[in-house]
């Protein structure tokens, strides 16, 4: 692979991946629109797919004529972030998306040496918090709350 064009199997890796979920998504049922509330179920994957597609080919274009970079070693924080990832990945199903986001966006700040709590709390709250109003309120889908959904719903 010429190195000019240092993003392109990435890249092209990404876009396959679109390529497939895309077509999973084709596959979904969908509501009669006199009983859809808000979004049908393939179209926000949808929207972010092309989303992906998007950036991906932006990644792409702006990688060529670029040399290779020396890469860094990973460190320990690269795994402590896979670790803290994976968690709210299985926490997600018993804590719902709110919480989860907000233990996430404290946690990650602090392991990768923010030191300025005050800011990583009004940060911790204020994205899961715009998350949930875009959602719930902007585009009308419910996201699952988990421990939270009796003061949420």
């Amino acid at each position: 692979m010429p190195s000019r064009w240092k993003d392109l199997l990435p890249g092209l890796l990404l876009l396959t991946m679109v390529a497939v979920l895309f077509a999973v998504t084709l596959q979904f049922d969908t509501v009669p629109a006199a009983f859809a509330q808000g979004m049908q179920s393939a179209a926000m994957p949808q929207l972010i797919l092309v989303l992906i597609t998007i950036l991906t080919i932006v990644m792409i274009y702006q990688g060529h004529g670029h040399e290779e970079d020396k890469k860094a070693p990973m460190t320990w924080r690269f795994w402590a972030t896979a670790a803290v990832l994976l968690s709210a990945a299985f926490l997600f199903k018993w804590l719902g998306i709110t919480l989860t986001t907000a233990l996430t966006c404290f946690a990650l700040p602090l392991l990768w040496g923010e030191r300025r709590i005050t800011r990583v709390a009004i940060y911790s709250i204020a994205t899961p918090l715009c998350i949930y109003l875009l959602f719930t309120h902007a585009l009308q889908l419910r996201l699952p709350q988990g421990v939270l959904s009796p003061w949420l719903t």
